[in-house]
Order: structure tokens, then sequence, then C-alpha cells
């Protein structure tokens, strides 16, 4: 009769305990599944954007086209809307309950979404939008960077982390009361420690959630100040 290990016995009055619960729907997870918050049914059922945005007006840029807007200092890239269960539970679960284990999924729907476009991304290094040290401290992580680090891995590209930096501690974007109370909060949030290591460069900046667009517009905004050529910004969702 085979032997069970310690860590079989421990595993399985873990799973007898805690069975692993699918986030979404709650269906009982098995093999590699309980190693995640959702379902693989759940995650694949993420209705994913086809294509790429307009910051200022959300409409969406035919493929080889320009900004409508060409004051905007990015493009926007949303994996999907915020309006979806999945997507809304992962992102909370992931930034404010600190279940790094949400990370996982979200990255891997942002890297299904662009691997979906019609765009080479090859070129591209990722960019996490930065939270200011004592934030990141009380929460334990960047999820921008966890995000981003995943995307890398899945995609084969690089992250320039630790450059650009938020050296400005703001109140939290979600408190603000509108736009322009959002724009004030972090304006002149970002900078970048060596302006030249953007310079040139193709920059995909990565951050879970976008409402009004401004913390975006910022860290994009201190990019292009540095020379960037091309600022996309890649997030998990899009609130509006």
């Amino acid at each position: 009769m085979p032997r069970i290990s310690l860590a079989r016995l421990r595993n399985l009055a873990l799973d007898i305990l805690f069975p692993p619960l699918c986030l979404t729907c709650g269906t009982l997870m098995k093999g590699h599944e309980k190693h995640s918050v959702s379902c693989d049914a759940c995650v694949a059922a993420v209705p994913l954007y086809d294509g790429l945005f307009c910051p200022a007006c959300l409409r969406r840029i035919p493929h080889g086209g320009r900004l409508c807007h060409p004051e905007a200092k990015y493009v926007l890239a949303p994996a999907a809307h915020y309006g979806n269960g999945t997507v809304q539970k992962l992102v909370w679960q992931f930034k404010y309950h600190n279940w790094l284990s949400a990370g996982e999924p979200i990255a891997r729907l942002m890297a299904n979404y662009l691997k979906g476009l019609p765009h080479d991304f090859s070129g591209y290094s990722i960019v996490p939008v930065p939270l200011h040290k004592r934030r990141e401290w009380s929460r334990g992580f960047n999820q921008a960077y966890v995000m981003g680090a995943r995307i890398a891995a899945h995609l084969g590209i690089p992250v320039i982390a630790g450059n650009l930096v938020r050296a400005k501690e703001t109140a939290a974007q979600a408190d603000q009361k509108d736009y322009h109370a959002r724009e004030e909060n972090i304006r002149e949030a970002f900078h970048a420690l060596d302006p030249d290591a953007f310079k040139g460069k193709s920059v995909m900046l990565v951050d879970d959630v976008t409402t009004s667009g401004a913390t975006l517009h910022e860290a994009a905004k201190v990019l292009k100040q540095c020379g960037a050529k091309n600022v996309i910004a890649l997030v998990a969702a899009r609130a509006r």
C-alpha cells in the first residue's frame, strides 16, 4: 500500500475544511484550478474588447488609424469592462483584500486581450503605474507591478520598474468627487528618476482600472516629456 506524505495529508485536510471554490460561480475547483481564485470557465467567459480606444471620447480606433483627439497623451487599451461581475470580483479581491492569487487570472485576461488585437507589441516595454512608497508599504505590493510582470511573462516583453515613481502622496482617486478633483489630486504626482531611459521607447503603462483617466494621463504626460515614442495604457477594465 503506497504511503501518503504529510504534505499530501495536510492538503487533503485543507480541501475538506476549506474547499477551493470559484470566487465568481462557487464551483468546486479541482486540479490546476485549485491554485487560482476563479475557475477557467468564468475567466474564459469574460467578454474582451477587440480594439484600442481614444481616452478622451472612448471612440474605437480603427486598426492603423489615428487618435481622434491628438492632444491625448496615450492610447487606451482596456481588456474588459468593469461592469462584468467576474472582473469586478477579481479586481476587488486583488486590490482591496490583498489576494495576490487574483493577479494571475487578471493578467491572463489582459494578455489574451492583447493577443487578440491585430497589433505587434514586441517592441514595447511595460511600465507599471507606481504607488507612493507609503501606500505600497501598507498594501504590501503594487498591484500594477504584479500584473505587469505576469503580462510581460505571457508576452515575452521587458518590464521597466522603479524609474517612473510617484513622489507625491495623493488621496485615493476613488474618493474624489469629479474629474477636476481627480485631475488636481494627481497633478505632478509622477516623475522619472532617469528620463533618458524612456527616450525613443514604446511604453505600455499598466494599471488595474481606469475611470476618469486622470492618473493615466498624468503618468503618460511624464513619459512623453521624457521622449517616449508611443504610450499605450493597458488596464484590466474601464469603468465608463
